[in-house]
């Protein structure tokens, strides 16, 4: 049944309050009577009466944040239109004696919201509606609580797995002394949930080297590495899948070297001068070991304590590079083929083969197995 309308309330303007409010009413819910209101503190331009509540609202924002103020017949003590210069406010006192104003509302429509007010009030909050609204509620806190229930076991599962994660790291090989938290929750950030690297080469206040069966990645984030990377407060993380490497080199000088992976996208550019850019901004130093992505900074006698690591890493790269041989099974000869072969030469088997292929007796795959098989006796012969 659609809602009694106050003299002044056009009725397009009721169509859209009602298609706001629709979707905050209880179940069971409808609503009586629409009123205009005119209040600036609160905002609030309208008002409307329903079976179980009295609600006021700013119509601007009814459909996504619902009614402002709202009071259930069951709470509604009492009520008062207050005088004011344009018409009487409407003033509400719950029964726990919260005062509450609805909004101002015009002298030529006291009466009429007056009247469904009071029907309100004698009337009561439907027991049909509180029966659903308690039910409403008990499935929503159901709801809530499974999600809840979900959301700690998710937790629960991933801390778990990250405990068993963190209990692995010992398993990693790694040279250069051990990589600190952060250097951890980069490879985390970098890898699939289970996964760890294999090797890890830690260059210190260079960053590091973690190798995985497929890649590796050279990360050089926070602290004295992400500053000498030319990343102040942040890092650098390059991924180096083995199928792109063309090479890895050491390139070095009396005590200090540098690890530098070689793709198609970073080419070798010789021996790299640690203080060749000493004099330049870090991101300007396109020569600088410490900025490029692809180099690691290493001294001497950690690259060597590395380096069977390193040559495992070598062979790696290469299985990743070799090609996949698929063997197929030649199809077997057709009947026709086996019992045409001639007890002559294979020049003459050969020319029977041709004989049956231009016949249509043998398709051109049969044809070439027979030749195949033909040649093969032959020479074994």
């Amino acid at each position: 049944m659609a809602p009694q309308l106050s003299p002044r309330l056009k009725d397009k303007t009721a169509e859209k309050w009602m298609a706001g409010l629709i979707k905050h009413l209880f179940p069971g819910e409808t609503v009586w009577a629409l009123a205009r209101t005119n209040q600036i503190k609160p905002t609030l331009e309208g008002l409307a009466i329903t079976n179980a509540r009295v609600l006021a609202f700013v119509a601007s924002d009814l459909t996504t944040k619902g009614p402002k103020v709202g009071v259930d017949a069951d709470n509604l003590g009492r009520y008062e239109f207050v005088k004011k210069f344009t018409g009487a406010q409407l003033v509400v006192t719950t029964n726990t004696q919260q005062s509450l104003s609805l909004g101002v509302v015009d002298k030529t429509e006291i009466d009429f919201v007056r009247h469904y007010i009071d029907h309100l009030t004698a009337s009561g909050f439907p027991a049909d509606v509180r029966e659903a609204v308690q039910a409403h509620e008990a499935d929503v806190a159901a709801q809530k609580a499974a999600a809840a229930d979900a959301d700690a076991a998710q937790k629960a599962a991933a801390a778990a797995a990250e405990q068993a994660r963190r209990g692995r790291r010992g398993e990693v090989d790694t040279v250069g002394g051990n990589l600190k938290e952060k250097g951890w929750q980069t490879i985390a950030d970098h890898s699939a949930p289970e996964e760890l690297p294999w090797f890890i080469l830690n260059g210190e206040s260079a960053g590091f080297l973690a190798a995985f069966e497929d890649r590796l990645i050279i990360a050089k984030v926070g602290g004295m590495a992400g500053f000498m990377s030319g990343s102040l407060g942040g890092g650098r993380v390059t991924t180096f899948p083995y199928t792109d490497i063309t090479n890895i080199e050491f390139n070095s000088g009396m005590l200090t070297g540098v690890l530098e992976v070689l793709t198609p996208s970073y080419q070798g550019t010789g021996n790299h001068d640690y203080w060749r850019s000493s004099n330049k901004a870090r991101n300007k130093a396109s020569d600088d070991p410490w900025t490029l992505s692809n180099c690691l900074p290493l001294a001497k006698a950690v690259h060597k304590t590395a380096l069977p690591r390193i040559n495992e890493m070598q062979r790696k790269i290469a299985d990743a590079k070799r090609p996949q041989i698929v063997v197929q099974h030649a199809p077997q000869v057709a009947p026709a083929a086996a019992a045409a072969a001639p007890s002559g030469g294979l020049a003459e088997e050969l020319q029977q083969l041709a004989d049956l292929h231009g016949q249509g007796m043998l398709d051109t795959e049969e044809f070439a197995a027979a030749k195949r098989a033909a040649i093969a006796k032959h020479t074994n012969h």
